[in-house]
């Protein structure tokens, strides 16, 4: 029996570029999305791609209600696989200025994706198979005066989901954690970073499709592991005159 992927934020091209690659191996797919007319649109265009089964379900990760009934529906799939790729990136300034901002980015990126786990976690214990990729972020790696409200979200999410897998692999689930650099994006266009290339969707879908056999941590492009276990050596004193 094939795999059923339940593929969640499923509107970013990150996760669409996903939808795309597991369908394309025969993977039938559940997409999730709080924008159901954009989702219906995906899903349409993915069917005519690769004739796979496709269905849609709303889900709006700042909601817990939703996030637990997104939970129950997914404990019912057969041969479940699940890939997590919502978050939301609010400036810094007015995340630190409006905490009710703040949280709704600790809901979106961290708390919500933390239940809809725990509550599928007995699931995979249960099924002893299939695999779990959520997508994170190199912020995470170190808390960074630009972004240290984001990347704090995307600190504690690593921790989680490392930690699940852990616990899973005694079960024959495999777990990865994402951890993107600069993507060529919506989110990246018109920005200026660092003289690096940047990845692309499609580039991105492929790696986490053949490391979601496998398990663990996935840096794209695969140099930003390097780049971030520089930065994570750097002492305090260095490491708080850089402006980035």
């Amino acid at each position: 029996m094939s795999a059923t992927w339940l593929i969640i934020g499923a509107t970013s091209p990150l996760v669409r570029a996903f939808a795309i690659e597991a369908a394309t191996q025969g993977a039938r797919l559940v997409l999730a999305a709080r924008d159901t007319d954009e989702l219906e649109t995906i899903a349409g265009d993915i069917r005519l791609r690769s004739k796979a089964e496709v269905t849609t379900l709303a889900f709006d990760a700042a909601d817990p209600a939703s996030t637990k009934a997104l939970a129950d529906k997914a404990a019912e799939l057969d041969n479940l696989s699940v890939m997590v790729g919502h978050g939301i990136m609010p400036d810094e300034t007015a995340a630190r200025d409006n905490e009710a901002l703040a949280l709704q980015q600790w809901e979106v990126n961290t708390l919500c994706i933390v239940r809809l786990l725990n509550r599928l976690t007995p699931k995979f214990e249960a099924q002893k198979s299939g695999s779990i990729v959520v997508i994170g972020s190199v912020a995470g790696d170190r808390g960074r005066k630009k972004n240290y409200q984001y990347g704090a979200t995307k600190a504690g999410l690593a921790a989680f989901v490392e930690g699940l897998g852990a616990h899973l692999s005694g079960f024959g689930v495999k777990v990865v954690l994402v951890k993107p650099g600069i993507m060529d994006t919506r989110m990246t266009w018109g920005t200026k970073g660092p003289p690096l290339p940047k990845g692309t969707p499609e580039g991105l879908a492929k790696a986490m499709w053949k490391k979601a056999g496998k398990g663990g941590v996935l840096y794209y492009p695969w140099f930003w592991f390097f780049i971030m276990k520089m930065i994570q050596q750097l002492p305090v004193k260095i490491f708080n005159k850089l402006n980035f």
